[in-house]
């Protein structure tokens, strides 16, 4: 063989095996880059594992009635599972009282007893919230969207009243922007407690701003200063915004008015600076959202059945802050998986979940809620318009759990997830007899029929009814149903039936 033809193939030889090798090496190198988010964090079945990037996708949405162990089954299995991916932080919001002891148990039990850090009146923690967003470079409007989405989360048992409703809620947040302008310039900080006291101390009618107890007051001194420290361009014109409101609008207007936007600002800032919720969240900060991307845990122990109005504000307050910080970071490959995990979620609900859960997956975000039915979303978010925001939060999640339900809505909803299948039906009828001889002999003609329908492949009786709810009568074992958004499990169909252990 000519000895050039010999080299040529040694040649192609070598640049074949350099190429495989490469493309091995990039292959290795892509294998690692997923492998975190590939990771089974559990299995609905034999073939269907549960994944990271599938936690990631939204979050997980578990729903059933009083007793029918969705938090003793399929939300401890996964909160076990979570637990176990060491690359896993977030915030818990505890629903009740003896939630610590349960999940401290289940940290002790993945080994990460040290990460937990509880949030609560006998823990010595902290977290300043406004300092908090001020720190993070938020500007007056971030500030006043965090106290607007706290008292939302506070008023969500309220009834609203339309359009009305709207109005004062646009007001109020409008009075919180122009306080927090003026507080924030002329004092280079922001608290609950001075924005209070610079509302309270404002002028309520015209006649009093030229009063000389009121020149020499908390507000009009803040006026003052904030003049002093204006600089040109937006600072100066958002000034001078703020100042004509408390110097014209705000004391020129309807008694009735102004105490009524009053009364719900107030009302808010009331709980932020009274009793322990002023030591917890407007003192200092020790703890914060930074220890959750680090791979913390934190606990909110403040349960709103035992605290009232001070648990869901500082629940909302930190449900909210984790949020913005999670959609503010720019994730790499081995930055942590944030997870918001709320019990009785209608407890904790605001209108910017959904918006969150649109935008969360990118950043390493999600949520995992637990619930009772449809209507505990519609009754936390009012009206015509928060029917539909309700919808729209819940689309987001990719992974519902279904356990027995208790009303004909919910289990229609669940079913129509699942959505319909084609069955055929068969029907018999007797011919009419024709003479006395075939009716003595008992002879008579059958004919049949058949028709197809499409009717729902898990029937809603099905979901409220035929399902175990666990408890020593079922060997603790609860039921469910997994629904999956986007991708089919193994059997081809979008859900499957699980069965959830109570041990463990």
């Amino acid at each position: 063989m000519d000895k050039s033809l010999i080299l040529l193939a040694i040649i192609v030889a070598g640049l074949f095996i350099a190429r495989r090798m490469e493309n091995r090496t990039a292959h290795s190198q892509m294998s690692r880059v997923r492998e975190p988010l590939d990771q089974p964090l559990l299995h609905w079945s034999n073939t269907d594992p549960f994944r990271v990037r599938d936690l990631l996708n939204g979050g997980v949405c578990i729903t059933g009635r009083s007793g029918s162990g969705k938090t003793s089954s399929s939300g401890k299995e996964l909160g076990h599972a979570i637990l176990r991916y060491s690359k896993s932080g977030g915030l818990i919001l505890a629903a009740k009282p003896e939630d610590l002891v349960m999940w401290q148990a289940m940290f002790e039990q993945a080994g990460r007893k040290d990460d937990l850090i509880v949030f609560s009146p006998e823990s010595p923690q902290r977290f300043n919230f406004l300092g908090y967003v001020l720190a993070m470079g938020g500007h007056t409007r971030d500030v006043t969207r965090c106290i607007t989405v706290i008292g939302e989360t506070m008023r969500a048992a309220d009834t609203k009243g339309g359009e009305n409703a709207d109005f004062w809620e646009r007001e109020q947040e409008r009075m919180i922007f122009n306080a927090v302008e003026i507080v924030k310039l002329a004092t280079g900080s922001i608290s609950a407690p001075t924005i209070q006291r610079f509302i309270s101390t404002a002028a309520m009618n015209l006649a009093q701003l030229s009063s000389p107890e009121w020149r020499a007051g908390y507000c009009n001194q803040c006026i003052a200063d904030a003049f002093d420290k204006r600089t040109p361009g937006i600072v100066a014109h958002d000034y001078q915004l703020a100042a004509d409101y408390w110097l014209g609008e705000f004391p020129a207007m309807a008694e009735k008015t102004r105490s009524s936007i009053m009364t719900g600002v107030m009302g808010i800032l009331h709980v932020f600076n009274t009793g322990m919720v002023r030591e917890l969240v407007s003192t200092t900060t020790s703890v914060s959202p930074e220890d959750m991307l680090a791979g913390k845990w934190v606990i909110v122990n403040m349960a709103p059945a035992e605290w009232g109005d001070m648990g869901a504000l500082i629940a909302a307050g930190w449900k909210y802050l984790v949020q913005r910080r999670v959609l503010r970071r720019r994730t790499e490959a081995d930055d942590n998986v944030v997870v918001i995990w709320a019990d009785e979620y209608a407890q904790f609900m605001n209108n910017y979940d959904a918006h969150y859960l649109a935008q969360c997956r990118s950043h390493k975000g999600c949520m995992v809620v637990l619930t009772q039915s449809l209507h505990s979303y519609y009754m936390s978010m009012k009206g015509e318009a928060g029917k539909h925001q309700a919808d729209a939060l819940l689309t987001n999640f990719s992974t519902k759990v279904f356990h027995a339900l208790g009303d004909v809505q919910t289990a229609d909803w669940a079913s129509n997830l699942i959505g319909k299948g084609r069955e055929v039906f068969v029907g018999t009828s007797l011919a009419p007899i024709e003479d006395m001889f075939s009716e003595f002999m008992g002879r008579s003609r059958v004919s049949s029929s058949s028709s197809e329908h499409y009717e729902p492949m898990l029937k809603p009786n099905l979901l409220m009814n035929g399902l175990r709810t666990g408890g020593m009568a079922n060997n603790l074992i609860c039921d469910a149903v997994v629904i999956r958004s986007g991708e089919p499990f193994s059997s081809g169909q979008n859900w499957l039936w699980r069965e959830f252990s109570q041990v463990g």
